[in-house]
């Protein structure tokens, strides 16, 4: 018999693991914005419209949205080793055929690949990090790591666009990921721990998946489309949504065997962090695509100089996660939830006050004050939703946490760039310059953004009542 390696040979095979999880995760979130840089780019070589151009972003975003859910519990009931190494298979594949495309149809088709790829890959392997941690301590700091790396990645693809665009070529935006992707699956294969469900007879319901999966997709569709479209349109998308995701919950509440056991809705903490990462995403992920577009369209910054001009928000960001990831073992959660929060909002005020005749240097208290607060933000939200779940539903917390994202993130630029646009006509009509028409609207969703953020401070100093622990027996079963 192999005797059993030494801990420190363990804790060292551990955090090799949590690096091969973490740059997935990195490539994933990536995907998010590398393309936001290079869409100008994209839509003169391949000659496409506006109404296609949009959906390179959203056929990404509903398909990774759509599918997170199912991705989490799959990886609950047949193992997250397994579905990891089929969600990057998929995401590579994908990847590939996207850098590849010779036209619209290919490029929006392969970019829908790639969310259900992440869609799989994301919240399998945010559940073995949650799995693979057992000390809550050790745990909260694996949890930090993961969330500050994601949620600078998201930063850094519009770093990275602008110089891939300007030096590589656009495709290289996606096919950057190829290489990754097959490092991965080759690591993958020797690290990952094969830890399959405990229960025989395990399926996923079929119907349930189907429901919650078009449920997501519509929102998600009525919220992305809806300043492109015309509201009774947003709101039959919306309504239908609402309409799929009760019968999901009725069908939920029937069965014996739930895909999502109600329970699982009925923890005080995972609701109010899940509730609070709404909120958040929509503040701050819709500041990244209007500060993008300021630079660009108001400071007439090249691509480059755009990637470039979102390096000091990175750093913030990277000061932020490592400053949540050490203090969250001693503080809890709550302290740098509030902190978080307070951090974005002041960042939006300072934000709303820059004219459109001011220089870029104007821009940076209120890009690192809100960076830092972002840092902050992603790592105890991700604590607070997955660091003390039980390790039967790690997998559905990780797809849930993930999806609340996804879904703030859509939630923000859907209803914040329609004021922004709205606001941008009547400044023009009132005969403002369109530099100013449009600073102008930026500013009015940074004062909206600020009050959702202080709202959210609000919400999590009063909400959440966990600080670090031991995993909780939650009593769900294991469908």
């Amino acid at each position: 018999m192999t005797p059993a390696p030494p801990e420190a040979n363990r804790a060292t095979l551990r955090y090799l693991t949590l690096g091969l999880l973490c740059s997935v995760q990195m490539m994933l979130n990536l995907d998010d914005t590398i393309v936001n840089v290079a869409l100008p780019t994209i839509q003169r070589h391949l000659h496409m419209s506006e109404t296609d151009l949009t959906w390179i972003i959203n056929a990404y975003l509903l398909l990774f949205g759509g599918f997170l859910l199912v991705g989490g519990r799959s990886a609950d009931l047949f193992g997250g080793k397994h579905v990891f190494l089929i969600g990057v298979t998929v995401f590579g594949l994908s990847s590939l055929a996207t850098g590849l495309a010779q036209n619209s149809a290919i490029l929006i088709a392969s970019r829908a690949g790639q969310g259900i790829g992440g869609a799989f890959a994301s919240p399998a392997a945010l559940s073995i990090v949650a799995t693979l941690f057992t000390d809550p301590r050790e745990r909260s700091r694996a949890l930090g790591i993961w969330a500050g790396l994601g949620g600078l990645a998201a930063t850094l693809g519009v770093v990275l666009s602008g110089v891939m665009t300007e030096y590589a070529g656009w495709r290289w935006c996606f096919l950057i990921n190829v290489p990754v992707a097959v490092l991965a699956l080759v690591l993958a294969h020797r690290l990952l721990p094969d830890r399959r469900a405990a229960r025989t007879g395990i399926r996923l319901d079929g119907l349930s998946a189907a429901l919650i999966t078009s449920a997501i997709a519509a929102l998600d569709l009525g919220l992305i489309d809806s300043g492109h479209s015309s509201g009774l349109a947003t709101a039959a998308r919306i309504a239908l949504g609402l309409t799929l995701l009760a019968a999901f919950l009725l069908r939920a509440g029937r069965s014996r065997v739930p895909m999502i056991p109600l329970s699982f809705f009925r923890d005080r903490d995972r609701a109010v962090a899940n509730t609070a990462n709404i909120l958040f995403c929509s503040a701050i992920l819709s500041m990244l695509f209007f500060l993008t577009l300021h630079l660009q369209q108001v400071l007439h910054f090249t691509p480059l100089r755009t990637g470039l001009a979102w390096l000091p928000f990175c750093a913030l960001v990277i000061a932020g996660f490592a400053t949540a990831a050490a203090l969250v073992p001693n503080l809890g959660v709550r302290p740098i939830l509030v902190a978080a929060m307070a951090s974005g909002a002041v960042g939006m005020l300072l934000l709303s006050r820059v004219p459109a005749t001011a220089h870029y240097p104007a821009l940076l208290p209120g890009m690192l004050t809100a960076g830092f607060g972002m840092g902050l933000g992603f790592v105890s939200i991700t604590i607070a939703a997955v660091g003390e779940t039980h390790a039967d539903i790690t997998g559905l917390a990780s797809g849930f946490v993930t999806t609340t994202q996804q879904l703030g993130g859509a939630l923000g630029l859907g209803v914040l760039s329609t004021i922004a646009l709205h606001h941008r006509s009547t400044q023009l009509a009132a005969g403002a310059s369109p530099e100013q028409a449009l600073t102008q609207g930026f500013q009015l969703t940074y004062l909206i953004s600020a009050v959702i953020l202080t709202l959210t401070a609000l919400l999590t100093a009063v909400g959440i009542t966990a600080t670090t622990g031991a995993t909780r027996p939650d009593p769900l079963p294991v469908s």
